[in-house]
């Protein structure tokens, strides 16, 4: 897969580049990182809140999302499901998932569920901007 992102393409101005594609999702990563140790800051939280464990604690959330939504994903990549999967099977999924992330978050750092839940809030700002410059692209394109 990553061998066809970077091969040449023909149709000229491709926003969806290799090169791009890995840029924004570095950027991504490293601003959620940031924000994430912020938001510990501004929650005060007390234990846990080294790098290390910020890290260890954003990619216990990270495992998680593909774990819950690893079957829709295996059964789409095996192509079991013409036209996607159902939408209430991706929307319970994706509940499920920021559920145990909002979760992962309280329970490595204590902070209580309101505290994570506003830490969780932060560390969804980069996700939901890069959403937005997608869909702007997409439109553009």
């Amino acid at each position: 897969m990553i061998f066809l992102l970077f091969q040449d393409d023909t149709g000229g101005n491709d926003p969806f580049s290799g090169e791009a594609i890995f840029i924004t999702l570095g950027i991504m990563f490293g601003l959620a990182l940031l924000l994430l140790k912020i938001g510990l800051i501004l929650t005060k939280a007390e234990v846990r809140t080294g790098f290390k464990w910020v890290l260890a604690s954003f990619g216990f959330q990270v495992g998680i999302f593909f774990f819950v939504g690893g079957p829709l994903m295996l059964l789409g990549f095996a192509g079991e499901m013409e036209g996607g999967p159902p939408v209430i099977l991706i929307i319970i999924f994706i509940f499920l998932a920021l559920f145990m992330g909002v979760n992962v978050l309280n329970v490595t750092h204590q902070l209580g569920m309101k505290r994570a839940l506003i830490v969780f809030l932060i560390i969804l700002i980069p996700f939901l901007v890069v959403d937005v410059i997608l869909i702007m692209l997409l439109v553009n394109a």
